[in-house]
Parts: structure tokens; C-alpha cells; sequence
């Protein structure tokens, strides 16, 4: 057992005085903990073909689905719009989750927070409406990790 403590307790030390080995770690701890409904957007985004060009209306939300993907895009007051990729907690075996892509192109992923589908609320009735997509990302953020 003291074997095991010290040889981990070494090579830790060979990782921090590391630079490049410390990052290689750092990114792979990183990718690691991405949850099952990041990792599945985000290889569905990277071999997806999604069109955005022909998207059902329901409010300030225009969407479709793709292979149990709803995308679309969410009007903001000021006429921004951010895309979305959302898949169900019905779907996965964590809350589920949403990517979001900003005008400026970030992208966001948040867990949870959407049950079946995107739809936000404004004190219980459905149809909320953001000024502008820093308010959005406030809302999106505060709620993140949220089960449905």
C-alpha cells in the first residue's frame, strides 16, 4: 500500500514540474467530464448536417428535430439569435442538455434545465422572451444543471 501512495506521489510530482505532460493531463481530465449528453451534441454537431433553413415556429423559438437533436434558433428582443442543440433526458442517462452558440460564436453547454423540448417560462407561463443574448446567458447559466 505505501508502495502504491509513494509511486503515485512521484509520478504527481514528474506531472507538475511538466509543463507539457501537466497540460496533456489537464486537457484529458477535462474531456473526461464532459457529461454523456455533451459528449453526444458534440459528436452529433461535428457529423450532423443541420439545416436551419427550414425551422417550425413556435414563438420567439424556431426549431426541427435530427436524430433526437431539436435545434433551431431563439429571437432575442433586440433581433439577435442564438442556435441551439438540445437532447432529452429521455434519450440519455444524465438530465440532458443544450448547447448554445452566440452571435459572436461561443458556444455554451448547459446540463438539464429543458425537459422534452426548448422552452423557457416567465413565472409559470410559457413564452419568455430575453432583451438580448447577455441576458440570456445570465438566465441559461444561473440554471444550469437544473434537472427537468
Amino acid at each position: 500500500m505505501s508502495f502504491t501512495i509513494t509511486l503515485l506521489r512521484d509520478n504527481m510530482r514528474k506531472i507538475i514540474k511538466n509543463p507539457v505532460l501537466l497540460m496533456i493531463c489537464s486537457i484529458a481530465l477535462f474531456i473526461s467530464c464532459a457529461s454523456e449528453s455533451e459528449k453526444i451534441l458534440n459528436e452529433k454537431m461535428n457529423n450532423g448536417a443541420f439545416d436551419f433553413s427550414n425551422l417550425r415556429t413556435n414563438g420567439n423559438i424556431q426549431y426541427t428535430l435530427n436524430d433526437d437533436i431539436q435545434y433551431g434558433l431563439i429571437d432575442m428582443e433586440n433581433g439577435e439569435q442564438i442556435k441551439f442543440w438540445f437532447l432529452s433526458h429521455h434519450h440519455t442517462s444524465d438530465i440532458g442538455g443544450t448547447i448554445y452558440e452566440y452571435p459572436n460564436g461561443e458556444r455554451q453547454f448547459c446540463g438539464g434545465n429543458h425537459c422534452c423540448e426548448v422552452q423557457f417560462y416567465d413565472n409559470g407561463k410559457l413564452g419568455r422572451t430575453f432583451k438580448n443574448s447577455s441576458e440570456f446567458k445570465t438566465f441559461v447559466t444561473e440554471r444550469n444543471g437544473i434537472s427537468p
